[in-house]
C-alpha cells in the first residue's frame, strides 16, 4: 500500500507563511528622505498657504497682521527666520480651527499648481536622478499633510509625512493628531518598521537645510546639508557631510569654510 503523504502545515496552511518568508528574503531598498521647505521648495508651503487663506477671506486679515512683524524683522535681517516661521505655525493653528477642509484643499491645489515649480535646481534634478536609480522616495515636512501630500505627488514621491490636523464632519478642530510630526528620527524609525520591504539605511540618502534635520541626516549613509543654516553647517562640517549651496545660477559643493561673524551673533557663533 502506497505511503500516505502528509501535508506540512507550515507549507500548506492558509496562513501567509510563504509570503512572509518571501518578503524577508527580498533585498533591502535604498530610500531617499527629503525635507521640503528651503530644501526643495524655495519658500515655505505654510507661509504661502496663510497668505492665500487671508487673501480669500478664509482667514481674517488680522491673521496676516499677526505675522507681519516677524516677517519684516526677518526681511530687515534683525530677526531670525525660525522665529518668523514659528509665528506662522502658531497663526495657522489658531485660525484653521473652524475652517472647512474642502475649502482649504481647493486653495492648496491652486497654490501647488501655480507655485509647485518654484524649486531649487539641485534638489529637483537630484530627485529625478534618485527616482531613476530605483530609490524609494520619501518626503518629511513639518507643514500640514494636506499640503505636503499635494506637493509630494507633484514631485513624484512615493510617500509623504507631515503635520496631521484633526477634522470633525469636514471641519478642522485645530488639534494636532501626530504630536511628533517634527521628530524626523521617530518618523523614519516608524516608516522602516511599517514598510513591506527592508530599508538599507547605510545606503540611503537624506537632504535637509536646518538643524531640525540633523537627526534625519544622522540616520543615513549619505547625508546632504543643502543651503544649511548656521547650526547645520557647523555640524555638517565636523561630521564630514556633503554641503551643497545653490545661489543664483550656481551650485557649490563646499569642503571647508569659515563662518563669518555678524551683528546679532554671540561669541559662540549663535544668533540671539
Amino acid at each position: 500500500m502506497p505511503k500516505r503523504i502528509t501535508k506540512d502545515p507550515k507549507l500548506f496552511s492558509d496562513e501567509p507563511f510563504l509570503e512572509k518568508a518571501f518578503e524577508k528574503e527580498q533585498p533591502k531598498r535604498r530610500v531617499a528622505f527629503f525635507d521640503i521647505d528651503g530644501t526643495i521648495f524655495r519658500s515655505s508651503l505654510l507661509i504661502e498657504l496663510i497668505n492665500e487663506l487671508v487673501a480669500r477671506n478664509i482667514f481674517p486679515k488680522k491673521a496676516g497682521n499677526e505675522i507681519i512683524g516677524k516677517h519684516i524683522a526677518w526681511l530687515d535681517r534683525v530677526g531670525r527666520y525660525d522665529e518668523y516661521l514659528y509665528q506662522v505655525v502658531l497663526v495657522h493653528l489658531k485660525y484653521i480651527k473652524g475652517c472647512r477642509a474642502e475649502d482649504v484643499k481647493r486653495i492648496v491645489e491652486v497654490i501647488i499648481k501655480e507655485q509647485g515649480d518654484r524649486v531649487y535646481r539641485y534638489t529637483r534634478d537630484l530627485i529625478k536622478r534618485l527616482k531613476s536609480d530605483g530609490y524609494y522616495m520619501v518626503v518629511i515636512s513639518g507643514s500640514p499633510i494636506y499640503m505636503v501630500k499635494e506637493f509630494a505627488d507633484r514631485m513624484g514621491f512615493d510617500e509623504a509625512f507631515g503635520q496631521i490636523l484633526d477634522t470633525k464632519r469636514g471641519v478642522f478642530t485645530g488639534e494636532i493628531v501626530n504630536k511628533n510630526f517634527r521628530d524626523k528620527e521617530s518618523i523614519i524609525k516608524e516608516f522602516c518598521a511599517s514598510v513591506k520591504f527592508g530599508v538599507d539605511l547605510a545606503a540611503s540618502l537624506a537632504v535637509g537645510d536646518t538643524d531640525n534635520d540633523i537627526p534625519m541626516l544622522n540616520m543615513v549613509g549619505k547625508p546632504i546639508a543643502f543651503n544649511p543654516n548656521r547650526i547645520l553647517a557647523e555640524y555638517a562640517k565636523k561630521a564630514g557631510w556633503d554641503i551643497i549651496v545653490e545661489r543664483k545660477d550656481s551650485i557649490y559643493k563646499i569642503n571647508d569654510f569659515e563662518l563669518a561673524p555678524y551683528q546679532g551673533m554671540d561669541e559662540k557663533g549663535l544668533e540671539f
